[in-house]
């Protein structure tokens, strides 16, 4: 099936009549559910998230991929959310996505050009809710990027490139990243570009084996880019589907840093608001993505074309961010709070969290 761009965060498909509900479950799995399917289930103030995860799987998944729903519902929650993500991410886009071959997931078509894209998903959530984005820096001694390292090797060896639907095509991996919670300068780690790249950043040990990083290793010219992404968490569905649909499930604080422009160099700034409050302003499916562009790539994919919101290219030995218009966040934190909570109090809580990214501004 190759669906049209429908999916926006201001709209949606229609579920009546769908034979297949993404939260129906039989008495046989109740038992053996992902704690993160269930909370997502059973909490009422996830209903904004519900929703709109019934939207976007109805009808491209449920046609397409017979198995979906058990994997969103017991054996690999994360990923199946990931997929969903990306299936909205890319129709906002402006993308013709194609869900008919699993090898990888998605085939994208806009403006006479065609990409694939695999979807993959390193670690879990540090809760329930989203990463905790604005863990201190010093959390953790060495940054881990042998978990994403790995990973993407083992994509390299599928060779999933040679898959008549992928030859000929750029090819993109998409990497839903919980073993990183920060994008810090509006970029994936230092470790994560460092292991593409090469560089410093790297153990003596890895830069003697891998001078060049991924991208320098053999057949990695295939992978023309990679999508780099940690928020796609129930959170980000939920405020989305708060702001699309409204409801009086919950109310919603969002509060973290962001690029203070989108000219010169990015440097940071706070911000806090109350999901719905925005207007017309509302949250996009690519905020705080980062496609990282192979500088081998044997086809590459064109710059401003697959929708996100940071891209890096490697120009004249130097990396070179461009960002898209619009909100770029660095970090993430939404608080959820009862319905009936008052609207004085939800103000001063804004002010509070307001002073206190001025009083400790981003570095």
């Amino acid at each position: 099936m190759t669906s049209k761009p429908t999916i926006r965060p201001e709209a949606g498909l229609q579920t009546a009549g769908c034979a297949v509900d993404l939260f129906e479950v039989t008495p046989q799995s109740e038992d053996h559910l992902h704690p993160r399917f269930r909370m997502l289930r059973d909490r009422a103030e996830f209903a904004p998230a519900r929703s709109l995860l019934r939207q976007v799987h109805a009808p491209a998944f449920r046609e397409t991929q017979r198995h979906f729903v058990e994997r969103f519902q017991v054996a690999d929650f994360d990923g199946a959310l990931f997929e969903l993500f990306l299936f909205a991410l890319f129709s906002a886009a402006g993308h013709q996505v194609d869900l008919r071959h699993r090898d990888p997931a998605f085939l994208l078509t806009m403006r006479n050009e065609s990409a694939a894209v695999d979807a993959l998903t390193v670690g879990s959530p540090t809760t329930g809710v989203e990463p905790d984005a604005q863990a201190p820096q010093g959390a953790s001694s060495k940054p881990q990027s042998h978990g994403v390292g790995g990973s993407l090797f083992r994509k390299l060896h599928r060779r999933q490139w040679r898959r008549p639907h992928v030859q000929g095509r750029p090819f993109v991996v998409a990497v839903q990243d919980f073993d990183h919670l920060e994008l810090p300068q509006g970029a994936p780690p230092s470790a994560i570009l460092g292991f593409l790249f090469g560089g410093p950043s790297q153990s003596r040990e890895v830069r003697e084996l891998f001078p060049d990083g991924f991208f320098g290793q053999q057949e990695a010219e295939h992978v023309s880019a990679i999508l780099f992404c940690n928020d796609a968490t129930i959170a980000k569905f939920n405020r989305i589907g708060q702001e699309s649909q409204g409801g009086d499930a919950a109310r919603m604080l969002r509060h973290g840093t962001c690029l203070a422009g989108t000219c010169g160099p990015s440097t940071s700034t706070g911000y806090v608001y109350e999901v719905g409050e925005r207007g017309s302003d509302r949250e996009q499916w690519n905020e705080g993505t980062v496609l990282i562009h192979n500088p081998y790539a044997l086809h590459p994919l064109p710059t401003d074309w697959l929708g996100a919101s940071a891209e890096i290219e490697l120009r004249d030995a130097r990396l070179c961010e461009h960002f898209a218009r619009g909100f770029h966040p660095f970090s993430s934190i939404t608080e959820l709070l009862a319905a009936n909570t008052p609207a004085w109090w939800i103000e001063q809580r804004a002010r509070l969290l307001a002073q206190e990214l001025k009083l400790h501004p981003p570095a």
